[in-house]
């Protein structure tokens, strides 16, 4: 089985994974004289997708899109005229870019599957920076220093605080520091840790998603947190532990970015659009 890489161009709307699977048979319209498609659901949305038929390049292209709600069908359409006579007779796995697989079988009968990349949760470890106490999990592997962490922190984690306080959700930290790139990414997820230890991760996590780093004591000043023992924990190695354990857990599951954010086991695609978080939660019950 080969792996594969495929990017989409731009997103779309409606049909898609984690939305009802009325809207995506409507979506999808009518299939070619001979082909099948079977719809695999989850509390009636959309998980996954199966075609069995004939060859039709263009009806799997618009498959992909109706599936991922993402622009695949012109880079697909492209790879597959390209590559299509090398690839006849086998099976292989395509990864659409980092959130979906399309397993593909290529004959006389072509076969596809369009699904979301899924991480057992047992994988992920104990949740330890978390709001709510019902609900699926939303984990959030993030970097204080990222402008798109910020964003997410500003845009759409206040919703989401909302209906964990209702125990609809548990919103879960993790800690990725890019910190090849940020300089000041591991010294402020270490000081949310010190925070942590006094009772105030979130407060702390809200002032540095609100872009105030480098003084991490004054910020600790600013929360009313016990100035020496934070001091002392900022020097303490063992504070920095769970942030690199974080780190090489993420790298383990291959992410390569942030933020990054999975609804229980699978990877929300675009976490900026909270409608879609909202869907892939439903998902996850």
């Amino acid at each position: 089985m080969r792996a594969l890489w495929l990017l989409p161009l731009m997103g779309l709307a409606l049909a898609q994974v984690g939305r009802p699977v009325e809207e995506f048979q409507k979506a999808l319209g009518p299939l070619p004289p001979g082909a099948r498609v079977e719809v695999e659901a989850k509390g009636g949305r959309l998980l996954a997708a199966r075609y069995q038929g004939p060859e039709n390049a263009p009806f799997l292209a618009r498959l992909l899109e109706k599936t991922t709600g993402l622009e695949y069908g012109e880079p697909f359409l492209d790879w597959y005229e390209k590559n299509r006579g090398a690839l006849w007779g086998k099976r292989l796995t395509l990864a659409l870019g980092e959130e979906f697989l399309l397993e593909l079988g290529l004959g006389e009968e072509v076969s596809a599957r369009v699904a979301p990349r899924e991480v057992p949760e047992g994988a992920f470890g104990q949740d330890r920076l978390l709001l709510g106490e019902k609900g699926p999990f939303l984990r959030v592997f993030s970097d204080f220093q990222c402008p798109f962490c910020q964003r997410l922190a500003r845009d759409v984690l206040p919703m989401l605080k909302a209906r964990a306080a209702r125990g609809e959700v548990r919103v879960s930290y993790r800690h990725f520091p890019l910190k090849e790139i940020h300089p000041e990414a591991l010294p402020a997820a270490t000081a949310s840790e010190c925070a942590h230890r006094q009772g105030a991760f979130w407060p702390y996590h809200d002032l540095l998603m609100a872009g105030k780093l480098g003084d991490y004591l004054g910020l600790a000043r600013a929360l009313g947190l016990e100035e020496g023992a934070f001091a002392q924990c900022l020097k303490d190695p063992s504070a920095r532990a769970p942030v690199e354990a974080d780190r090489a857990l993420a790298l383990r599951l291959g992410l390569r970015g942030t933020p990054t954010v999975f609804a229980g086991p699978y990877r929300v695609p675009n976490p900026f659009d909270l409608g879609r978080v909202l869907d892939y939660l439903e998902l996850a019950r």
